[in-house]
């Protein structure tokens, strides 16, 4: 083993869900890293459906410059598609690539990855375990623990002290794809959610996200202000990470619904092991993500929600394929 730890890179895009993905992994991975922010040249249309992602002038000169990593790891399409050009790009220069890996289907250049990490809900996933450097989890990677949750509880307490319990944490997201969660929607949730929350005669803690349509949050809002509205605490997402309570009612929740949009909201939300419901309307939810709410449900980590979904006290199950990726990542460095 050298006496220097080798160097890992942690490629982040804008989006915030793939990048907890790969803070997870590398997280879990122990080793010195350095995060790099990406940007994008504009794409047309038809260069996004061949795989043609470039980055900004300015972001691949500040790739270039920085001392080249052993090991790359990355989450969505994007980002894998500046790894690979990266990799390339290291290798013509300096004679010597990194190692890549990637979590989620790149759609282009698998062969060029060294470990590629397939989510089990994945539509192509019999076709993707056909390659040797596939390897399928159950759930997305995230940074969460039981630790971090609690310390995250603690700031935020005294906020909703008064809620009678069992406090029900309430964490909604936004659209996705062409399915909206709109202003009926989120009236729908709401229902769902104080009925819950009646039937165990405690009350709500709501929170959106950056994701979340404006006429959403308006329909919370007013939904929950309503004459025959239940106790609960609403906060709308900040741009402020200081300022949204997600952490901390997560923390605090006796118990969660999650709007099913989200794999990562969802994985990191089984983490405190609390009954976990899952907000899904019938054929709301894409294909892929009914299959992951199987999935969870199957494990024993979550429950559908409706109309009549009773209050019970259960013990969930955790789901964080973090160390088992950051295992793979060790033997790509050989330090397994």
């Amino acid at each position: 083993m050298p006496a220097r730890p080798p160097s890992v890179w942690a490629l982040l895009d804008g989006l915030a869900g793939s990048n907890a993905q790969t803070r997870g992994v590398v997280r879990a991975l122990g080793l010195p890293c350095l995060e790099l922010p990406l940007a994008y040249a504009r794409e047309w249309p038809w260069q996004r459906l061949a795989g043609h992602v470039r980055p900004t002038p300015e972001t691949r000169a500040h790739l270039l410059a920085a001392p080249p990593p052993r090991l790359i790891v990355t989450t969505g399409r994007r980002a894998g598609a500046v790894a690979r050009g990266l990799k390339h790009a290291l290798a013509a220069r300096d004679g010597r690539a990194p190692r890549l890996l990637h979590i989620q289907d790149p759609r282009f250049g698998h062969d060029d990855f060294d470990r590629l990490i397939v989510p089990a809900h994945d539509r192509h996933v019999e076709r993707l375990t056909r390659r040797p450097n596939v390897t399928v989890v159950t759930g997305a990677p995230h940074p969460l623990t039981v630790e971090r949750l609690a310390a995250a509880a603690d700031d935020w307490r005294s906020a909703v002290a008064a809620l009678p319990r069992p406090w029900i944490a309430v964490l909604v997201g936004g659209d996705s794809g062409r399915r909206r969660l709109d202003a009926p929607v989120a009236r729908r949730l709401v229902e769902q959610a104080q009925a819950l929350a009646r039937r165990a005669g405690g009350s709500l803690m709501v929170t959106t996200s950056r994701r979340t349509r404006p006429d959403a949050v308006a329909a919370l809002h007013e939904s929950l202000g309503a004459s025959l509205s239940g106790p609960h605490r609403l906060h709308a997402w900040t741009p402020d990470p200081a300022g949204n309570p997600y952490l901390g009612f997560l923390g605090l929740a006796d118990g969660v619904i999650v709007t099913g949009d989200s794999m990562s909201m969802l994985t990191e939300a089984t983490t405190p092991a609390k009954p976990l419901y899952i907000f899904a309307p019938p054929g709301w939810a894409r294909a892929p993500h009914a299959r992951f709410h199987a999935q969870l449900v199957e494990a024993g980590a979550a429950r559908p929600l409706d109309d009549e979904t009773p209050w019970q006290a259960w013990t969930g199950v955790p789901i964080n394929p973090a160390a088992t990726i950051a295992a793979e990542a060790r033997a790509l460095l050989d330090l397994a």
